[in-house]
């Protein structure tokens, strides 16, 4: 009988424990929440684990049916994953849930975040937006968030943060920005500034894995491409009276010894800046300098200024440079990679020169020459005209190379390298050919030389023979 009472107290106990409402999610679960939220398609679910500080849920392509809200008032950690939309509004979709202190939102197409988040999520104190597909965030988004102290925005498709949209965080301790699609330019200088800087208290704590993205310096590491900025717009000579601008066009890997580094390549261009002379500091490394259409006339810099030490492009275009005679022998054309001397003062080079050079120099890529007022003598012309030839692969604008005006000069405007060669040392006011009285001259020295040679055997084997002395021995006193 005692068995029999036994059993029917059982049938009862489980008929009233059915009739008691339970959130039909909460079940013991045996995966993780994260490992929930990590693969790699959509539950069209929501899971739950029951705490000792509250549920937790997890919820894959948004809620659902069997997921009642009200059931989860007191909620405090929430994960959602794989949402079914592009955008993601807090105060619609989290207003169920004031007592959260922990929410993730990731994998997911989520492209932008609508409105701010709530005050009523003023508890929040760790906020997870990773691999999400997120653009931009606006400064006020986290405006009402004063006890946030993480938040996680890696690996999205963020170009900027502005400091304003970090100052509403009083008591941020980490952020996490890793991502390969940051705008490297001046809007991100607070990141440098975050160890000294008192309005931040924070760390970002992945930093290194931050890379630049869009058409300037991609796959470079965020931090040290800010540096280099910072420092190219300290040295930049953008001041009174140079007021260049600098740019830095480029970055490459370089090795020193077993050591890494960012090798920059920067441009200045001081164009049309009214200068009469080459500016005298320019920043580190400095690979091209423009300045076209200035009254520069002298090129000491070149060979004596240590900010010139790595310059390899230069456009001075269009200046009063009358003589680049003082490059003769230096460094400095053996390193170059573009010259560029248009519409300047010269009548004339040292071609030897330039041909020594050039024939040492492995960089050498373009050279201009154009629009000058050279002279097309018999004692320039000639030699000019084989440099022309020689190097004509690399003058960009052969065909603007041309004689300067010259009185009765039937070669005025004729591009040099077409001159012929024939023709071209003849004086048609005097109608003598040049070219043959030099040859006529030389050939006179050198018969001279020879005859005089011959005199001094002859009066050495007469001397030898009969002891005579050349008769001009004779008639000296």
């Amino acid at each position: 009988m005692t068995w029999k009472m036994d059993v029917s107290g059982y049938v009862a106990l489980l008929i009233l424990l059915a009739t008691i409402p339970t959130p039909p999610i909460v079940v013991a679960v045996t995966v993780k929440l994260s490992e929930f939220c990590a693969l790699p398609t959509p539950q069209n679910k929501c899971i739950s684990v029951n705490k000792t500080d509250g549920y937790r849920v997890a919820c894959s392509n948004g809620f659902h049916e069997e997921y009642l809200a009200e059931d989860y008032f007191l909620l405090q950690t929430l994960m959602l994953c794989h949402w079914p939309l592009d955008y993601f509004d807090p105060d619609v979709s989290l207003r169920p849930y004031p007592k959260l202190t922990k929410l993730t939102i990731t994998k997911s197409n989520i492209k932008e975040i609508i409105g701010e988040f709530p005050p009523f999520l003023r508890n929040l104190k760790t906020l997870n937006l990773s691999h999400l597909n997120l653009e931009r965030v606006k400064p006020s988004v986290f405006r009402y968030m004063s006890s946030l102290e993480v938040l996680d925005l890696s690996y999205n498709k963020l170009n900027y943060l502005y400091p304003p949209t970090i100052e509403y965080l009083p008591k941020l301790k980490q952020l996490w920005l890793a991502g390969q699609s940051w705008f490297c330019k001046n809007d991100l200088f607070w990141l440098l500034h975050l160890p000294k800087d008192p309005l931040f208290n924070f760390k970002v704590m992945d930093s290194n894995r931050m890379i630049c993205g869009g058409y300037k310096y991609p796959g470079k590491p965020v931090i040290p491409v800010l540096r280099l900025l910072s420092d190219l717009e300290k040295e930049c000579p953008s001041s009174p009276p140079d007021n260049c601008v600098c740019t830095l066009d480029h970055i490459v890997h370089g090795n020193k010894g077993a050591s890494h580094y960012l090798h920059p390549m920067i441009t200045v261009d001081c164009s049309y800046r009214g200068l009469k002379m080459l500016p005298k500091k320019l920043p580190y490394n400095t690979t091209t300098l423009l300045v076209q259409g200035n009254q520069v006339s002298a090129l000491d810099d070149l060979l004596t200024n240590r900010h010139y030490a790595n310059l390899l492009d230069i456009h001075l275009d269009y200046n009063w440079i009358s003589s680049i005679s003082i490059l003769e022998g230096s460094r400095w054309l053996t390193q170059c990679r573009v010259l560029s001397f248009k519409g300047n003062n010269l009548t004339k080079v040292p071609t030897y020169a330039l041909d020594n050079a050039f024939q040492r120099n492995n960089n050498i890529g373009q050279l201009y020459l154009g629009a000058n007022p050279w002279r097309c003598d018999c004692l320039f012309a000639p030699a000019f005209q084989d440099f022309l030839i020689k190097y004509q692969s690399l003058i960009m604008d052969l065909s603007d190379i041309k004689c300067s005006y010259q009185q009765d000069d039937e070669y005025y405007l004729t591009p040099i390298h077409d001159l012929p060669r024939n023709t071209l040392c003849r004086n048609s006011a005097k109608g003598i050919n040049m070219v043959d009285f030099w040859d006529s001259l030389n050939i006179f020295l050198a018969s001279l030389i020879v005859v005089i040679i011959l005199k001094f055997i002859y009066d050495y084997i007469l001397y030898k023979k009969y002891g005579i002395l050349p008769r001009i021995i004779t008639l000296l006193p």
